[in-house]
């Protein structure tokens, strides 16, 4: 049998070497006779290559490529041997004249996937996976070959080949106008600013035209896997209400555009669960296995790799091969950096979870190292932005072929010290005495930086923002000394965590700030980094980490709440800012200090703010605080929970707040909104501009909110021992009515709300003089647009946020309403001779345009 296989291999090599002898022959004679061509196209090219630099400014520098400034043109020098290899594109703002369309170290979209092909005497740009279409994929070879051919790579961009280098290894092409146009494929500018919205006008579209002859290409650095191009770009910026100009101007941006290589060989996947707040990229998988498409959910994370694997299994805590580290900028102030690298190192605590050591680390930027580059995408930076910036942000470069993530940046503007200054007063004055003055104690602020750096190190990890971590806490708790000391004030940094605004004055020694990791925090990295042996493939490794995941379902500290869009707030427990597990107990002790804190300003600051510009700018922010308040609260109102929901887990999908919570942060909100006039009795109005009372704008607000029983009749609809919308407009009447019913005179609150509940009701009756703006096409136009703007409604797994929910069928409430109009009008009738003279007017008032109306 052996001699069978040897005589077999052997007679296959023969007739293997025979046909290549003759394909060597065949393959001599076709050279030869293309010899001649080949020579000249040769020659054509090896004097192309040095017209381009002959008598002309030149610069040039290497690296992944050789790019070159000839004159005033840039052109790429091309290795062909990347020819057909991914790369990622991506654009930035590093300085800018105007924050309102775009801050400095923001991207607007993510990077695109990009593969550089030729043909012909044209160099084409790929766009691997466009925005228009999902990646798809099979792991079964004969539908691979068919998925291939229903998902070809388009070309997005063409440049004409100048020449090739002197051995022809490298094609030369030139790219200045396709970074020096308006890229709409790489904006600069964010078209859903919230510095967009306009009072008068609503949202705004930006529109910017370049300025060729004001742009220019200053710079750019060429590195061993990635590039970076810096441009000063000008543009003429419109913003435009109804396509015509409300105002315009001219805008500087010092753009930088950079180009990633991305590695050979792709990182195992890791699947994602829905239950766990992970950033992810989708692809759509095609196969037998299941009917129809499934969706594959790859977590975006670091390839974290144990640097000795026996010590690994053995359960060791172990470093990994390479760490992720954070190069922090020098020109930090010296006390900011301390803080920073505490933030980066908090999160060492979490991979050992993991079973790794030290696997995030930091490093000031190299004092004399002249090879290093803060640009260089090979160094996951935290930069120092002294402009007005008023946050932190990061930046992750991600691989869309893996999820694994290449670099993180972390931006901390200047101005965040005033942010913090602003929010730790209103939020925190009345307990923390270090807070009673203008000038924010060291202390306060590195506490605060330390946690903002902290929350965007875990963006770039991987982690998404965890709103229901905010939510895990009793209100009591949140006072305690020792339950805050020990768990902080939430049970994740993930979240956007407020300070303590529920400590009373009389609270010794609480925590004001989230001062470590939370619980989840530690789980999350745990879950999404640890190796887990003897698995051997993705969906494996996913199947054990959903078991895992199932034990700590139920439990509100573990739990992940997906952040909500601000038209799509159904989850009063996954809100950005709020506090506690109980918003109206939260809301009523935040009012509380809201009101000493007024009470109190004058004498903490008088001698500090002769000037009185403190508290003239805070003020406003204190009456924001406390509309923030109302609203965490009117959450509850029509509110539901929603938790990822898997087979055998202890939550529910999704439970309606309960009737009595309902009522109760109803009739909390309506109640203070009948008695805000405490915002205009304070002695800091009497020295500041003359304006309208604030709170008469809030009421505005308010009342087309209260009257809205679209989110009541929704969760009435999903649960019919909820709060239905007929107790709810009762509730509404006894409550905004409540001193009218008891013959009391009114207070101005009282009669503005009255007012402006009144024609919020015309409104939804669509009475004369009453409609929207532009009648009821206005209205059904904003659901159109918002329906559009939203993604898919939890597609598959639920990963991904709910979407904006149109909910007419269940809202067909018009009867109500206008029977709360007829209740309301003959309480008028019956009350026109109670009260004050001030509120019997009011009363005729509003008979009258009741009568007025239901008389036309």
């Amino acid at each position: 049998m052996k001699l069978f296989i040897v005589l077999l291999t052997g007679a296959f090599m023969l007739a293997t070497g025979t046909s290549d002898v003759f394909a060597k022959k065949k393959e001599k004679v076709q050279t030869e006779a293309k010899s001649d061509t080949v020579q000249t196209a040769s020659k054509k090219r090896n004097t192309q290559y040095p017209r381009l630099f002959k008598n002309k400014r030149v610069v040039t520098k290497k690296g992944l490529i050789t790019i070159h400034k000839i004159d005033d043109k840039l052109y790429f020098e091309f290795p062909k041997s990347l020819l057909g290899r991914d790369f990622l594109m991506g654009s930035s703002i590093s300085a800018t004249s105007d924050n309102t369309s775009g801050l400095v170290g923001q991207t607007m979209t993510t990077p695109l996937h990009i593969r550089f092909a030729i043909q012909e005497d044209q160099v084409y740009m790929q766009n691997v996976t466009p925005v228009s279409r999902m990646d798809v994929y099979s792991n079964q070879s004969d539908i691979s070959k068919a998925v291939a051919k229903s998902n070809i790579t388009p070309d997005m961009e063409s440049f004409k080949i100048a020449a090739y280098n002197m051995d022809s290894t490298a094609v030369v092409f030139e790219v200045t106008k396709f970074f020096l146009a308006d890229n709409k494929r790489l904006p600069l500018f964010d078209q859903n600013s919230s510095s967009l919205e306009d009072e008068k006008y609503g949202q705004l579209e930006l529109k910017a035209v370049l300025k060729k002859n004001l742009s220019s290409i200053r710079n750019f650095y060429v590195f061993d896997d990635n590039l970076e191009i810096n441009l000063d770009m000008s543009f003429y910026q419109s913003l435009l209400a109804n396509k015509k100009e409300v105002r315009g101007g001219n805008v500087r941006v010092k753009a930088v555009y950079s180009m990633l290589l991305l590695p050979e060989e792709t990182m195992a996947w890791r699947l994602g669960d829905p239950r766990l707040g992970y950033t992810f990229t989708k692809k759509q998988k095609i196969s037998t296995e299941k009917d129809g498409t499934a969706f594959s959910y790859l977590q975006h994370k670091w390839n974290l790799l144990p640097a000795d694997e026996e010590a690994y299994r053995r359960g060791d805590l172990v470093a990994p091969r390479k760490p992720v580290v954070f190069y922090i900028d020098n020109d930090f102030p010296e006390a900011w950096k301390k803080a920073i690298k505490e933030g980066v190192n908090w999160w060492n605590e979490a991979f050992k979870m993991a079973g790794f050591k030290e696997a995030v680390q930091t490093a000031d930027f190299p004092a004399n190292d002249t090879t290093f580059y803060a640009g260089n995408l090979k160094y996951s930076c935290i930069r120092y932005v002294p402009v007005n910036l008023s946050k932190t942000q990061s930046k992750v470069w991600v691989d869309p072929r893996s999820g694994e993530i290449i670099n993180g940046t972390i931006f901390v503007g200047h101005d965040i010290a005033k942010t913090i200054a602003n929010q730790r007063f209103i939020q925190t004055a009345q307990a923390d005495k270090r807070m009673r003055g203008l000038q924010l104690s060291e202390e306060i602020l590195l506490e605060s930086i330390r946690l903002y750096v902290a929350r965007e190190v875990g963006h770039c990890l991987g982690l998404a923002d965890n709103a229901s971590a905010s939510a895990a806490f009793s209100v009591e708790s949140l006072r305690s000394a020792a339950f805050t000391e020990q768990n902080g004030i939430a049970s994740s940094v993930m979240d956007e965590l407020p300070y303590n605004y529920i400590a009373q004055p009389q609270d010794d020694k609480v925590q004001f700030v989230q001062n470590k990791l939370g619980a989840y925090d530690l789980y999350a990295i745990q879950m999404g980094y640890m190796l887990i042996p003897d698995t051997k493939t993705p969906e494996e490794i996913r199947e054990k980490i959903m078991r895992w995941v199932t034990m700590k379902s139920g439990d509100p500290v573990y739990r992940y709440g997906k952040a909500q869009y601000q038209e799509a707030e159904y989850d009063p427990s996954a809100l950005g800012g709020d506090l506690s597990n109980d918003a109206v107990k939260a809301g009523k002790y935040g009012i509380s200090n809201l009101k000493y804190i007024l009470g109190n300003i004058e004498q903490w600051v008088e001698q500090q703010d002769s000037d009185y510009r403190f508290r003239i700018h805070i003020y406003p922010e204190i009456v924001n605080q406390y509309n923030q308040y109302l609203m965490y609260a009117f959450q509850n109102v029509g509110g539901f929970y929603l938790s990822e929901h898997i087979v055998g887990d202890r939550n529910q999908a999704l439970s309606v707040v309960s009737k009595i919570q309902q009522r109760e942060a109803a009739r909390f909100v309506m109640n203070e909104l009948c008695n805000m006039t405490w915002l205009d009795d304070s002695s800091i109005l009497r020295n500041m501009p003359v304006q309208t009372p604030v709170y008469q704008k809030m009421m505005k607000d308010f009342a087309s909110v209260l009257v809205s029983t679209k989110r009541v009749s929704l969760a009435y609809y999903k649960d019919k021992n909820s709060y239905s919308p007929e107790e709810y407009l009762n509730d509404v009447y006894n409550g905004i009515w409540a001193s009218t019913l008891k013959g009391k005179s009114l207070n101005r609150a009282e009669m503005l709300l009255q007012y402006e509940v009144v024609a919020a009701i015309l409104r939804k009756l669509q009475l004369p003089n009453h409609m929207e703006t532009t009648g009821r096409e206005k209205k059904k136009k904003v659901e159109t647009l918002l329906q559009s703007t939203q993604p898919e409604v939890n597609t598959v797994g639920g990963f991904g946020p709910l979407g904006y929910i149109t909910n007419l069928s269940n809202d067909n409430q018009l009867h109500l309403y206008h029977g709360l109009l007829i209740r309301v009008q003959k309480l008028m009738e019956s009350r026109l001779n109670s009260g004050s003279y001030e509120t019997r007017m009011h009363y005729g008032q509003l008979l009258e345009k009741i009568e007025d109306i239901r008389n036309w």
